[in-house]
Formats: structure tokens, C-alpha cells, sequence
């Protein structure tokens, strides 16, 4: 009883708040707010999913009242934004935020564990499937590290990759005191990395690179053989391999202007001689415009408040006319990028091949 007595309390306050909003705000202002939310649901709901349908069926509503809704005749209430929120995993609180420097995020809780890798994973994933459903899409990429989708175009770098974050960052208890076997990640999480580059293929996107960019990668291959986490000479040099395949097929991304041979033109890369200093992200989906910064190695926080994306798409932007177009023209940019690439991977690849 108790619970219940808080949580009708709880109801009271929040709805003499809407009434207050509304009165502050007058019905312009509250209609703005659901025109908002409304197109952040046309976001979110599947590309092949009907907007009216989902709501009507969501909120248990008929089809005249749920487009009464859409069309800001009726205001949703409490309870309605807070099933709609749940459902569709969107944010009511950007579009009413009163504090000027103020943004509100999402973010993934990482645990030790390859469920919660796992779930990580499938989260990225679900984020990329949304993005390259819409026609009109566009990521935008200021990368400090290789971006992981490149990274998960080849077999064995993909079970590199997924056993260094699991030993190394998340200290996953089934990987700390073990050496790099392959055959250790689940054939799962191997597909659901191939998944995310396939999706990702399907976006448009513009990547800023610096030459700092490959390094981490790099420090990583180097990170494991210096404290002996491969099991053999040959696992290492393995690795290697798989860092020349997705030079490679980085390369031909950027001569072809496209993440497929001879496809449509979806892939742009400039490289800039400027530090970027963080993984930085805008992506577009369709009016709607979302912004991830990296923490913690390599997860992701996002928003979509319009100050904070506004702003982080301005620094990508004045980003980019510093930079060096690299993709379809710039041929001795290019090759002279990637070869400073290659040859700092020769140089470890060949200590490694040395080293007794």
C-alpha cells in the first residue's frame, strides 16, 4: 500500500507539472514539444512498420486516436510518453530540457561478462539496422580509433578484436588468465560483428582519419605479444594478416568512393593532419539527428538534444575543411596515407617474426 500511496503521489505531482507546463507554455508550446517527440518515434519505430499502427496498437488505442495524437489534437499524456518511451527506447526529456548547457544521454552499462558484451554488441548493431533502413542517412566519423565496424570484416580479426576487450577492458572472469585462442569466441558474437558491417556498408558515411588513428590497433597486436597473451608466434602473425585485409579493404573503399566494389557511392574519407582527440559521431536518420561521443575505450553515449548535436556537427564539419579528401580523388594522398599505414604494420609484423 505504501508503494502504491508514493506512486499515486508521484502521479498527482507530475500531472499539476503538465498543467503548469502548458499553462507556461501555452499550446504552441506544448504541441512543439509533441511535434518533437513525434518525430523522434518516426525515428525510432522500423522503417516497415506503419507509425499510426504502432501507436494505435502500443497504447491499446484506435486508429482515430492515435492519429489525433500525430496530428497534436490531443496531447499524449503521462502515462502514454512513459509506455511509448519504453517501447521505442526514445527520450520525452530533450525536447522540454529548461537548462541552456544542458543534455541528457543514453549509454550502455558494460559488465564483465560476454552477456553484457554481448548485449553491447547487439545494441550497435539494432542502432546501425535503424540508420541504413531510412533512405536518407549519413554518419559522420571523427576517428581517434579505427572505427569497429572495420574491423569486423575478416574472421580473425574479429576474435581478436572481441578476446583483447573481453580480457583487457571489461577483465571478463573466463578470459583473464587465458592466451588468445580463436576458437575462444562464440560463433555468435562472430556473426553478430559481421552483421554490423554489413549494416554499416549499407549507411552513408564520412570518416575522418588522422595518421594516429591506426595506432591503438597497432598497440594492441603489440600490447599482447610483449606480455605473452598469444599462445604462438603464428596467432600473432595471424593478426598481422588480418590488420593487411582490412588495410586493403579500407583502400579500395576509399578509390571506389563505396563500401562495395563498383556500388553506389556511400563512403567519403579525408584525412586530417589536425589531432582528433575523441571518437566523435553524427548520424542522420531521416529529419532526425543523433549524437555518440566514446567513453571507456570503446562505448558510446548518445543524445539527441538539438544544442549538443548542432554543436558537435559544426566541429565535425569545420573538421573536415581542414582536412584532405582521400576518397575518389587524391590519389597521392592516399597512397601515400596507407602507405605510412602498411609500413608501420611491416615494422611490428617483422619483430615479431624475429623474435626468437
Amino acid at each position: 500500500m505504501k508503494n502504491l500511496s508514493i506512486c499515486i503521489f508521484c502521479k498527482k505531482i507530475m500531472a499539476k507539472n503538465a498543467v503548469l507546463t502548458k499553462k507556461i507554455m501555452g499550446k504552441e508550446g506544448a504541441n512543439s514539444i509533441q511535434e518533437q517527440f513525434i518525430s523522434k518515434l518516426k525515428t525510432a519505430i522500423p522503417a516497415n512498420e506503419n507509425l499510426v499502427q504502432s501507436i494505435a496498437d502500443t497504447l491499446n488505442l484506435s486508429l482515430d486516436s492515435a492519429y489525433r495524437r500525430i496530428r497534436c489534437e490531443k496531447l499524449f499524456d503521462i502515462d502514454e510518453v512513459a509506455i511509448l518511451c519504453k517501447t521505442y527506447k526514445v527520450r520525452f526529456d530533450d525536447g522540454v530540457n529548461t537548462l541552456a548547457n544542458g543534455a541528457n544521454f543514453n549509454f550502455n552499462l558494460l559488465e564483465n561478462s560476454k552477456e553484457k558484451f554481448r548485449q553491447w554488441l547487439q545494441s550497435i548493431l539494432e542502432n546501425l539496422k535503424q540508420i541504413s533502413s531510412r533512405p536518407e542517412n549519413t554518419i559522420i566519423y571523427s576517428a581517434d580509433d579505427v572505427p569497429i565496424w572495420h574491423h569486423f570484416n575478416d574472421d580473425y580479426l574479429i576474435k581478436f578484436k572481441i578476446f583483447y576487450w573481453l580480457k583487457t577492458i571489461l577483465a571478463d572472469p573466463d578470459f583473464v588468465d587465458k592466451t588468445f585462442e580463436a576458437d575462444l569466441i562464440p560463433n555468435d558474437l562472430v556473426q553478430m560483428a559481421k552483421d554490423v558491417a554489413h549494416y554499416y556498408n549499407q549507411t552513408t558515411s564520412i570518416e575522418i582519419w588522422t595518421e594516429d588513428t591506426f595506432n591503438s590497433t597497432l598497440k594492441q597486436v603489440e600490447y599482447f605479444w610483449g606480455s605473452g597473451f598469444f599462445k604462438t608466434k603464428e596467432d600473432a602473425v595471424n593478426v598481422c594478416n588480418s590488420i593487411y585485409h582490412e588495410l586493403n579493404i579500407l583502400q579500395k573503399m576509399c578509390v571506389n568512393s563505396s563500401k562495395s566494389e563498383n556500388g553506389k557511392p556511400n563512403f567519403t574519407m579525408y584525412h586530417s593532419e589536425v589531432m582528433v582527440g575523441n571518437n566523435s559521431i553524427v548520424a542522420t536518420i531521416g529529419q532526425t539527428k543523433i549524437s555518440y561521443v566514446s567513453y571507456n575505450t570503446f562505448n558510446m553515449m548518445t543524445t539527441t538534444n538539438d544544442k549538443f548535436v548542432q554543436e558537435a556537427e559544426q566541429w565535425l564539419k569545420n573538421l573536415i575543411k581542414k582536412s584532405i579528401l582521400i576518397s575518389g580523388v587524391g590519389e597521392k594522398q592516399r597512397n601515400q596515407f596507407f602507405r605510412k599505414l602498411t609500413q608501420r604494420l611491416d615494422k611490428l609484423k617483422h619483430e615479431i617474426e624475429a623474435e626468437m
